[in-house]
């Protein structure tokens, strides 16, 4: 496989294809990020452009959420795998057909959106063209079967897909609490976390919903929606926090300061997270 963006998630990708036996070849303009792919990834190689990828079997393509640079790179990958192999594109929301304008054959594109770290959360959003040829998205969705993650096809996809959308619904409200000054970032963080977040471990949205009652629910709903957070600008605390270049562990600070020495920490809740994806499939089967 070669994997066109070396930083966090292409290395994380990278990882999970290793691992199941993949050569892995990295192709990153940026010495630092090639240094740490071929460091992270067992035996990966890399190299700093396109034309030294050489041929694969497949391509996936991890850069920058930057719409022209997608394309370009989307575009190059077709003359790097076989006739008719999918060309993969992490993206966290841009569209299929935008990014596939420039391809010779932009049926063969599909999204394959990984969580971070890739290597540890089993689901991926699938998006395939329309016209895609037949079986070309099944065959994707086995390859990641192969890797032990868990798939899922939208066969609409909206802007964020699933995953980004209400991961963003939640942090809007999150914010919303803390711009009104009902708790502070690490108050929201405890209640969450030790409430919702470790119910939606064993259980999505949909079941639990049902072991508590639609009842219940909707009498909730009825009084709560109106007093919901609706806002179509981003934060003023988040604003402000970006405006200050705090952008969280990379910068050292965000909502929590973040001293070096933060990949240790890193490490230790990658392995916390395969426990609790254990301890989700054993209750899931």
């Amino acid at each position: 496989i070669i994997i066109v963006g070396a930083s966090t998630m292409g290395q994380c990708i990278g990882r999970l294809f290793a691992s199941h036996g993949w050569a892995v070849h990295a192709v990153d303009p940026t010495e630092a990020a090639r240094e740490g792919f071929v460091v992270t990834v067992t035996g990966a190689t890399a190299s700093a452009d396109l034309d030294g990828a050489g041929q694969a079997d497949l391509a996936l393509e991890c850069v920058p959420e930057d719409l022209s640079l997608k394309q370009q790179v989307l575009a190059f990958l077709e003359a790097a795998v076989p006739e008719g192999a999918p060309i993969l594109s992490n993206t966290s929301g841009l569209t299929l057909e935008e990014m596939s304008k420039g391809m010779r054959h932009p049926e063969r594109a599909v999204i394959t959106h990984f969580f971070n770290p890739g290597d540890v959360i089993p689901a991926v959003e699938v998006v395939a063209a329309k016209d895609a040829p037949e079986g070309l998205c099944e065959q994707v969705m086995t390859l990641l079967r192969g890797l032990e993650r868990r798939p899922v096809r939208l066969d609409h996809a909206p802007p964020g897909f699933v995953a980004n959308r209400i991961q963003h619904a939640i942090m809007r409200e999150c914010l919303h609490l803390v711009d009104q000054g009902v708790a502070s970032p690490a108050e929201i963080d405890e209640i969450v976390q030790w409430s919702v977040g470790v119910r939606m471990a064993l259980s999505g949205p949909f079941r639990q919903r049902d072991l508590n009652g639609l009842g219940t629910h909707l009498s909730i709903a009825e009084y709560l929606y109106p007093d919901l957070c609706d806002r179509h600008d981003p934060s003023a605390t988040l604003a402000d926090l970006v405006r200050r270049g705090h952008l969280g562990k990379r910068s050292g600070k965000g909502f929590y300061d973040w001293p070096e020495g933060g990949d240790a920490e890193a490490g230790a809740k990658d392995e916390a997270l395969r426990r609790v994806i254990a301890l989700a499939r054993d209750s899931a089967d």
